[in-house]
């Protein structure tokens, strides 16, 4: 079974220098960035939290969450 949601609570600052805490949630299908995301992977290293998604015209984003920004628990989906 796949990846089909991943839902991490993060804090981090904002360039105005406040923190917000968020969730952030990466989903297979349209993007709020205007891609179509068709894979989800997600992996813990040195701390940190990592997340790849990779989309249709063959470009890849990853994000990096050191487990001090975490606050809560990470919800992951899968589906068929």
């Amino acid at each position: 079974m796949r990846i089909t949601r991943i839902r991490v609570p993060a804090s981090w600052l904002t360039e105005g220098g406040s923190t917000r805490h968020l969730p952030a949630e990466f989903t297979l299908g349209l993007g709020p960035c205007g891609l179509t995301v068709t894979t989800l992977q997600l992996w813990w290293s040195d701390g940190c939290l990592c997340i790849k998604q990779s989309h249709t015209d063959g470009t890849v984003k990853r994000f990096i969450y050191p487990l001090t920004q975490l606050h809560g628990r990470v919800e992951v989906e899968y589906g068929g």
